[in-house]
């Protein structure tokens, strides 16, 4: 990995870090959207794969903040999108 990878993954690792206070689901869709792009790379260069990127520490902080803004109950909102779907 080159010293400009090596840097732009510790910035998304920092990035993660600060996501824990976002209030702003798009930014962090966005933000994540960047860090996966960069996670995929070290992935491939350590022939890792799905479950790595899933598991992946960045990852789950990003998606654990969603988690926390998206207060909306899981049942509820699959029984809406379902409904929806068949209109």
């Amino acid at each position: 990995m080159t010293d400009e990878k090596k840097e732009k993954l510790k910035r998304a690792y920092e990035m993660a870090l600060l996501s824990q206070s976002a209030c702003n689901l798009s930014g962090l869709v966005h933000s994540l959207a960047y860090a996966v792009e960069l996670i995929w790379q070290e992935a491939n260069e350590q022939g890792q794969g799905t479950d790595y990127m899933n598991n992946h520490p960045i990852v789950r902080l990003y998606v654990e903040q969603m988690t926390f803004l998206c207060r909306a109950d899981y049942s509820a909102s699959y029984r809406a999108c379902l409904e929806r779907s068949k209109r």
